[in-house]
């Protein structure tokens, strides 16, 4: 996937360029691009589309992707299945909550993802990661359709930012107990994460695992996601055409439920019509059992009525016992006819209760196939919109691309662009007649705005200090801005950058809290190393028949270029 929305920092539609200080430029052996963008302006005057800003430089630490992804996946196996309310699974750095409430109809439940105050992720490709992890375990999704729900997750978050009026007016009150203002969504600001931030993942009714539906993709894909995507270079036309695609594979998944239902539907009418038949039939069976019982009991009253009477009128005891066992007899048939009645009567009951709930189902199963059918149109309406609006916007940006091409980069200019108040910056080429960006490089730590320009290729010393971060000399490629080389020594972060003929020179933290001159090829690798501490603040100058620096206790010497080897000290 391009990395459309990953790594870049604030628009650079107004620029208020400078030259650069000649204190800085001083520092290299050839002056780094001309200008550099006062951010002030910028940061008053941004519009509302949503661009990250990353950590882009040297790592002490690289987690491997599958130790990313881990992160999430952990977190969605050990999240429960709860009925109702409020489950937190996970802690420390990154934990989960998952707030629903089955008793409110109105408003979206979700699961919201906690970025802890230990938590080190500084790109938000990364933080991407987490959450399609997350997204693949919990709630069983594909990885290509995970890591682009969590593309619009982010983005949707970064839009909505500590809006609690929008999140109340929108989720249960289940959910808004987890959030405040100070919390609610995610920082465009990647050191703004850490224990400041709540990724809200909306739920659909009815959310289960493997529905492409879990997640509301109309949601995470509001109006203001979809502007801010097409406020991108690339009018995030990958992403959204992406999203279109999956929104008909839900409406396709939709519209398969709802012929499921529909048939389960079909079979309940069928069995609560056989059963509605069974009852009537029982019914009919029960009303004969019913007037024979009544017969029997008549007959049976008026056999015990002549054995009384035979027996008050003296009769033959011989006749007296006949009559009493004929009304036995008849009392035992009418209690037999009673039973036969009662039995019919509680069948005819239950074959009625079956034909009932038989006809309850089928009706459920009606409305879950009329519920699935709009939800299936109204995906599929969605779809066919957005998917004209991504085809207008495709056939803008060929001709947009063609229009560049013809111009050309003539017109093209270097600059300096920093996405914070500290002396980190990237290098960016920018269309002085548009303000439009050409191509930026991905590096957004160059430190001090320092550059060497060495024949097809840019140096510099980039990336902080603190967390997985380093300091180290990086090489950016002149025609792309990619970064192509890195090398592998930590260096003092204020270090300035020095070049005399082939070789690269540095200021690099020692054991003993030293610091000592550093030599580096061509391709960054370190080559020799001072044997004496030096001052980290040093000047480096050609002289002397070697380089002149500054020794840590502050008097001046001379190195030898290749080795760094002392030739001798300068008189004080």
């Amino acid at each position: 996937m391009k990395r459309s929305i990953l790594a870049r920092g604030f628009p650079a539609l107004l620029l208020a360029a400078f030259l650069l200080p000649a204190a800085v430029s001083a520092q290299t052996q050839s002056a780094p691009p001309p200008l550099s963008i006062d951010r002030g302006e910028l940061e008053a005057t941004k519009d509302e589309k949503i661009v990250f800003v990353n950590y882009e430089g040297p790592q002490s630490r690289i987690d491997s992707l599958a130790a990313i992804k881990g992160i999430g996946s952990s977190l969605g196996r050990a999240m429960p299945n709860i009925a109702a309310g409020a489950a937190r699974a996970g802690g420390g750095r990154y934990a989960v909550i998952r707030a629903v409430d089955p008793a409110v109809t109105e408003g979206f439940e979700a699961d919201i993802i906690v970025v802890g105050a230990d938590a080190e992720v500084d790109h938000v490709r990364n933080l991407r990661w987490i959450i399609a992890g997350y997204l693949s375990a919990a709630w069983d999704y594909a990885e290509k359709d995970a890591y682009l729900l969590a593309t619009f997750i982010t983005v949707y978050n970064a839009v909505h930012r500590g809006e609690l009026a929008y999140f109340g007016s929108r989720y249960k009150a289940v959910v808004m107990k987890e959030l405040s203002a100070d919390n609610a969504g995610l920082s465009r600001r990647y050191d703004e994460w850490p224990g400041k931030s709540r990724i809200v993942i909306p739920l659909s009714r009815g959310a289960r695992p493997g529905s492409l539906g879990a997640v509301d993709t109309g949601l995470v894909a509001d109006r203001q996601v979809v502007e801010s995507l097409r406020g991108e270079p690339g009018k995030g036309v990958e992403e959204r055409q992406a999203l279109v695609e999956l929104k008909e594979r839900e409406a396709e998944e939709k519209k398969a439920e709802a012929a499921k239902a529909e048939g389960v539907a079909a079979a309940d009418r069928r069995t609560a019509a056989e059963e509605a038949a069974k009852a009537a039939a029982a019914a009919d069976a029960a009303a004969l059992s019913a007037a024979k019982a009544a017969e029997d009991k008549a007959a049976a009253e008026t056999a015990r009525a002549e054995a009384d009477r035979a027996a008050g009128a003296g009769q033959s005891a011989e006749l007296v016992a006949q009559k009493e066992a004929e009304a036995a007899a008849a009392e035992q048939r009418a209690t037999a006819s009673a039973e036969e009645a009662e039995a019919a009567q509680a069948a005819a009951a239950a074959a009625a209760d079956k034909a009932a709930a038989a006809e309850k189902t089928a009706a459920e199963s009606t409305q879950a196939a009329e519920a699935a059918k709009e939800v299936a149109a109204a995906k599929e309406a969605e779809a066919a919109s957005e998917r004209k609006e991504v085809a207008a916007d495709q056939k803008a940006l060929i001709a947009e691309e063609v229009a560049t091409k013809q111009k050309g980069e003539a017109a093209g200019i270097y600059l300096f662009e920093s996405d914070t108040l500290q002396p980190l910056s990237r290098i960016v080429f920018v269309d002085t007649d548009t303000g439009k960006r050409i191509r930026a490089s991905t590096l957004n730590t160059i430190r001090h705005r320092a550059l060497i320009d060495s024949v097809d290729r840019y140096v510099a010393v980039a990336g902080k200090e603190g967390g997985s971060g380093a300091v180290r000399l990086v090489a950016l490629d002149k025609a792309s801005l990619t970064q192509v080389a890195e090398g592998k020594t930590d260096l003092f972060a204020d270090s300035a950058l020095w070049k005399f003929g082939d070789a690269y020179y540095a200021v690099a933290k020692a054991e003993g809290g030293v610091f000592r001159l550093v030599r580096f090829d061509a391709a960054l690798a370190e080559t020799a190393s001072s044997a004496v501490a030096v001052n980290p603040y040093t000047s480096l100058v050609e002289g002397a028949g070697g380089l002149v620096v500054q020794s840590a206790k502050g008097g001046f010497l001379v190195l030898s270029k290749d080795k760094l080897e002392r030739i001798k000290d300068l008189a004080q």
